[in-house]
């Protein structure tokens, strides 16, 4: 019996001893919450301390080139051909602030904008008019003159996520798990200045379409309303969304990772309607007449309710509401690549 008890004792010392001895590189921690310090083989520690800041991407646009470069039959057979892992978890910052070791706050910020210019060369239609009253020479000369139509454009689309996170795990393999709450705003507006003025004395010519340069003719003898926008203004909306995530992290270095999260939320989307200035070509029963009408598209559209993160009614992954291709997202599904220091 003295025996057991003294073959007992000294396992119990043994294992706590080990228990209190630091950890190296290959030494093995049987509960996956350890706060064991654990280093390289230059002794530097590989797992992000209290105070420690990550900053990081996504590389999912990354890896959405690559791959889909490999499954194309020629390296630009076009988009269609591209891998795509997971819809709207591009453009943004990822950051990141210890508190502990097991503990941080994170934010996710993403603040896109476009603004610009088209200009587009059309006939000068004044200058036609005045020489075809002239010789052969003057409408010769005149049909060389151009003037231009010119378009502004901004859009803006914005994301800001904040959120708490919680870790655990064992050495280089880290699970991680929380919860974030995100606001975002988006809108647009363009404005167009025509070279050429309606008249009701001689043909002219605009700029119908600036993604392709179309041009549209305006006879003053046809009937019927000609209309050309001089000002849009898409009034946007508002977005609010909270959600719960969860994932893994690997330490590949000292100090860097790559991150999986995937995530599940309640999200409230609102969108209003959009106002614009239009010009009037109107040849009707008393005559032609140009005419500037204010056009107030009175329309709001409201989605809530919950999703996972590929879903595109989600506050973390809403399209631009120019109608474009510029998708945001809240880290939903993402891959990302974070530094820490």
């Amino acid at each position: 019996m003295k025996k057991k008890v003294l073959i007992v004792t000294t396992l119990l010392s043994s294992m706590l001893t080990y228990a209190q001895e630091p950890k190296k590189e290959g030494s093995h921690c049987e509960k996956c919450t350890c706060d064991e310090e654990v280093l390289n083989k230059k002794g530097h520690n590989i797992l992000p301390q209290a105070g420690d800041i990550g900053l990081g991407f996504n590389t999912i646009p990354v890896l959405d080139m690559f791959l889909g470069t490999l499954n194309r039959a020629t390296p630009f057979a076009g988009s269609a051909n591209i891998v795509s892992f997971v819809q709207a978890s591009n453009n943004q910052i990822v950051g990141k602030y210890y508190l502990d070791a097991k503990t941080a706050i994170r934010a996710r910020v993403g603040v896109n904008t476009l603004s610009g210019s088209m200009t587009a060369q059309v006939q000068d239609a004044e200058a036609m008019y005045k020489a075809s009253l002239g010789t052969a020479d003057d409408i010769a000369a005149a049909s060389l003159l151009r003037v231009e139509d010119k378009l502004k454009f901004s859009k803006n689309n914005i994301l800001i996520t904040v959120g708490y996170e919680k870790r655990r795990g064992y050495r280089r393999l880290q699970g991680f798990y929380g919860g974030e709450i995100g606001f975002g705003t988006n809108g647009s507006r363009q404005s167009v200045e025509y070279g050429n003025k309606f008249s009701d004395q001689y043909p002219i010519q605009f700029t119908n379409n600036f993604n392709t340069f179309n041009v549209t003719t305006t006879n003053p003898i046809a009937p019927g309303r000609t209309v050309r926008n001089i000002d849009s203004k898409n009034r946007g909306g508002f977005r609010f969304g909270v959600r719960g995530f969860i994932g893994i992290e690997y330490f590949i270095f000292s100090k860097i990772s790559i991150g999986a999260e995937y995530g599940w939320g309640y999200s409230l989307t609102t969108r209003r309607g959009a106002e614009s200035t239009q010009e009037v070509y109107n040849n009707g029963q008393n005559g032609p007449e140009v005419i500037i009408e204010e056009v107030d598209v009175d329309t709001s559209e409201k989605l809530k309710g919950f999703s996972v993160d590929n879903n595109n009614g989600s506050i973390f992954s809403m399209n631009n509401t120019l109608g474009g291709n510029t998708n945001l997202g809240g880290g939903s599904g993402a891959l990302t690549l974070i530094f820490h220091f």
